[in-house]
């Protein structure tokens, strides 16, 4: 696989992962409908800063982000930007990579264009410089 091919495929399955974990961590907190209502939980003590769910997904919420690991161990962590915007970079996509076995890592570099490649294609948008969104 070339280098590009594995940025796309890394970005891409960095994607499915966050729809997947989001999704069964729902099923026992409702909050992560969105990360802005995650966080706004948390602050009002109503949601633990760490929580695990039935199925083994679990999270840790930390400053303006939240670490969500599914129980293979694959790791997604979004931050929040100041408009609102559920955001990850080119050092999140890293994590991931390494989390779920991927050899080699892309680089960060390639892992940028890809993301400005698929911001040109209206999958993802840049609300600010090196972080990027899911067009939803």
């Amino acid at each position: 696989m070339s280098q590009s091919n594995e940025s796309a495929f890394c970005v891409r399955s960095f994607l499915r992962y966050r729809t997947l974990i989001r999704t069964a961590l729902v099923g026992n907190y409702p909050q992560f409908d969105m990360l802005e209502h995650v966080l706004e939980a948390v602050r009002a003590g109503e949601l633990e800063r760490r929580g695990q769910s039935d199925g083994g997904f679990s999270y840790s919420v930390h400053g303006r982000g939240c670490r969500m690991v599914g129980p293979d161990g694959a790791e997604i962590e979004m931050d929040l930007l100041l408009d609102g915007s559920e955001a990850f970079d080119a050092w999140r996509l890293e994590v991931f990579a390494r989390s779920v076995g991927m050899s080699p890592v892309p680089p960060k570099g390639d892992l940028m264009q890809q993301c400005r490649d698929m911001t040109q294609e209206g999958v993802l948008d840049e609300p600010e410089p090196g972080w990027f969104r899911l067009i939803e």
